[in-house]
């Protein structure tokens, strides 16, 4: 939907080789040209040096947003997840909030808590813009996620209170 949308390219990860076949299956039989020129399968295992560097030479100026859907469930995963993101991320900050370099992660708390993902942040120069459902202003439809629910008439009442979206840029 990113490569659709609006997105010029898309890289697509993961580490599980079987998930990866399954995620270049969904691709091949989802997607199609012109967006399918747009999107790129990748494996990605954070911290793995290889993996980095195949990532790098397919856009070697960083990517402008990184979406992380379902990844924050494993402790020790957390630290070299943030670590990757830093090292794959556009190091071209414009001045305007909305044009800087964002980490977005999607996912519900399960085994690791909010301030260690929080702690891990900002060891690798991430700080936390906005939080969803709890937007830092109080007010979702104020944020970059809650004006994507806004748009279409969702409010943060509608989803579980278990799904968390938080919204990252470098400081």
């Amino acid at each position: 939907m990113v490569a659709a949308r609006s997105a010029d390219l898309v890289v697509a990860t993961d580490g599980d080789k079987k998930t990866l076949d399954l995620l270049m299956q969904n691709v091949a039989s989802n997607i199609a040209p012109p967006f399918l020129d747009k999107l790129i399968v990748k494996s990605l295992e954070w911290g793995d040096r290889g993996h980095i560097e195949a990532i790098k030479e397919v856009n070697d100026k960083g990517f402008n947003i990184i979406i992380g859907t379902d990844v924050t469930y494993i402790p020790e995963a957390i630290l070299p997840l943030f670590a990757t993101a830093r090292e794959l991320i556009s190091p071209n900050r414009g001045d305007e909030e909305d044009q800087a370099s964002a980490l977005i992660l999607c996912h519900v708390f399960r085994r690791v808590d909010e301030p260690s993902i929080l702690s891990a942040a900002s060891r690798y120069g991430f700080r936390l813009v906005e939080r969803w459902p709890a937007g830092i202003s109080g007010n979702s439809s104020q944020g970059v996620v809650g004006s994507w629910f806004a748009e279409s008439g969702i409010d943060k009442h509608s989803f579980s209170r278990a799904l968390s979206i938080m919204y990252f840029q470098i400081e």
